[in-house]
């Protein structure tokens, strides 16, 4: 991946990206049969500007909380519904999918995507089974809009773009336009049913990325600015660093390599690199085992201190990236609940999107700055 420049001895701290395919959900061959989402609810309106600085003379926290690929049905409704839930306990967090597009096409029209440097149809990660599981998953979506929650693009079939040319970029954010605004005509939807796979989404409320497996290189940039998108955030930094703006006008929102557990050692924030540290990507314990108490108690105390560090210090946004994948038995959306629980309700914290983020420090050009 393009942002491993180093030598041999550090690419451990970061193998785990290398197989985020496996991480963004593959398709079951299984029918996934699930209870349809329920109705759509009014979108909340936009919060009120925060302050140049909290009471505390510090900026606002941020905590930014994300997951990849969104495939499993099953897994939107647990997410919405813990994030009303928190909403109603007064300690409000908005999530960003980042969303892939080959999800929103049934299996059998797979043909119709156009990868670059790939045959038609091939997708590391599958496509949906079938069109009922498509119109299930949009209609999730366009609740997760209705209720706040960001829609961000993972592109399509899950490669690695480090090695892409500009042409190569530009040909996959098209597919991913194509596949994600005309799911109807992709999956030969009849007329009448073609308002049940339309999202609420308008193509300039598309401005975040993640690009799949963390590949990526400067043509990618190039792509970005030419598709306006307004951040990226498949680069890894410091966890105390604040965000930048490039000379393009793109943010770099990046994932960060964060101390693992009570350890010197080094591990990104994103359950997958937990996993693949803890049990080498492979389930190896249930909830109730000592095992899993361990691999939670090691992941919990790897996000909370980022959080505690960055709250007390620089005040920098945490970044912690998810999947849809209940890995080991759930253990790492386990922890994801426990420490947005913890978190998003303390004074002078905002659980928010990427996009929400972006909007306050395009809004207030010295944020950050009050913690150098």
């Amino acid at each position: 991946m393009s942002y491993i420049k180093v030598k041999n001895k550090t690419i451990l701290a970061v193998v785990g990206i290398a197989l985020l395919s496996v991480g963004c959900n593959k398709n079951p061959v299984a029918v996934i049969n699930t209870p349809p989402p329920e109705p759509l609810k009014q979108i909340e309106p936009t919060p009120a500007p925060l302050p140049e600085v909290e009471a505390s003379g510090k900026p606002t926290q941020f905590v930014v909380l994300a997951f990849d690929g969104s495939y499993s049905l099953v897994m939107w409704k647990n997410t919405l519904d813990f994030a009303e839930q928190m909403k109603l306990e007064g300690k409000p967090a908005n999530f960003t999918y980042f969303i892939s597009g080959v999800y929103f096409l049934n299996y059998r029209k797979a043909s119709r995507y156009l990868p670059p440097k790939k045959p038609p149809g091939t997708s590391q990660i599958g496509f949906a089974n079938n069109n009922t599981e498509v119109e299930n998953r949009v209609a999730y979506v366009n609740r997760a809009i209705s209720e706040g929650h960001e829609i961000g693009s993972h592109l399509n079939g899950h490669f690695n773009g480090s090695g892409w040319t500009v042409a190569d970029w530009q040909q996959e954010f098209s597919e991913f336009d194509k596949l994600v605004f005309s799911i109807d005509k992709n999956n030969d939807v009849d007329a009448k049913d073609a308002d049940r796979y339309e999202l609420n989404l308008l193509r300039t409320d598309l401005v975040g990325f993640r690009a799949p497996e963390l590949g990526k290189n400067n043509a990618m940039y190039t792509a970005l600015v030419d598709n306006h998108y307004a951040y990226d955030t498949s680069g890894v930094g410091k966890p105390e660093e604040w965000p930048k703006k490039l000379p393009s006008g793109v943010w770099e929102f990046p994932l960060a390599q964060i101390k693992y557990a009570d350890t010197n050692s080094k591990i990104l924030s994103m359950d997958y690199n937990f996993y693949f540290k803890q049990s080498q990507a492979k389930d190896v314990t249930k909830k109730g085992e000592q095992l899993w108490q361990d691999y939670f108690d090691k992941t919990y105390t790897s996000y909370i201190n980022y959080f505690n560090n960055n709250y007390q210090g620089t005040r920098a946004p945490v970044f912690i990236g998810s999947h849809f994948s209940e890995w080991n038995d759930g253990v790492y959306w386990e922890v994801m609940k426990k420490f947005a629980i913890e978190v998003c309700g303390q004074s002078e914290v905002r659980c928010v999107t990427h996009k929400e983020l972006m909007g306050h420090m395009n809004s207030r050009p010295t944020l950050g700055n009050s913690s150098k």
